[in-house]
């Protein structure tokens, strides 16, 4: 049996157009129609190709993920290098630009135990970064005794964020407009203007 190199390749152009049409697949269709025939049908492909370039649709969502993963980190690292970055990191994940596929990628990863993995490893990086950049905050303001502990501020941004895409994705917005006063005020006590 001859060895597939499609597995290895990173930089083919029907590899990225197969990503490419994956990722829209997620963000206009959802998780159900994540098969190597919608894909391959999207990028307008044989859907033999998926598995020449991918070993299972496993690997290519995987693919999918940290591909969005490292857009987000981007954005991630521009709001934590900000004059206010614990307000820029709210604002980002409140908006995050791929909310959307988000919720579709906890749906995959009840299918799928490598993204599952994958999710839990970089969710676990990014609040890890958060937690610093509070501690890093308090230190340089000089908060002894801040009204959170690092931890519990980087993870409660991270899910009243989170509870508003879900929510706003089914047009629920009651009471967001209050939540984020909140949370914005009590930022200002770590990150004041």
């Amino acid at each position: 049996m001859v060895a597939n190199r499609g597995y290895n390749s990173t930089s083919a152009k029907t590899r990225q157009r197969l990503i490419e049409a994956a990722s829209e697949i997620l963000d206009e269709e959802g998780y159900p129609a994540f098969t190597a025939r919608r894909i391959a049908s999207r990028a307008e492909l044989k859907p033999q190709l998926v598995h020449y370039y991918f070993r299972s649709m496993e690997e290519l969502v995987v693919t999918v993920f940290k591909r969005s993963s490292a857009s987000y980190f981007q954005l991630h690292d521009e709001a934590l290098s900000s004059p206010r970055p614990l307000h820029a990191l709210w604002r980002l994940n409140c908006h995050i630009p791929e909310a959307r596929r988000m919720l579709e990628y906890v749906a995959l990863g009840k299918i799928y135990p490598a993204l599952r993995e994958e999710m839990r490893a970089s969710g676990e990086s990014f609040r890890a970064l958060q937690i610093e950049a509070i501690e890093n905050i308090c230190r340089q303001r000089g908060i002894d005794n801040p009204p959170m502990p690092a931890a519990a501020l980087a993870a409660m941004m991270s899910a009243v964020a989170r509870s508003i895409v879900i929510e706003s994705n089914v047009a629920m917005t009651m009471a967001h407009e209050e939540l984020n006063t909140f949370v914005e005020k009590t930022l200002d006590q770590y990150d004041p203007s």
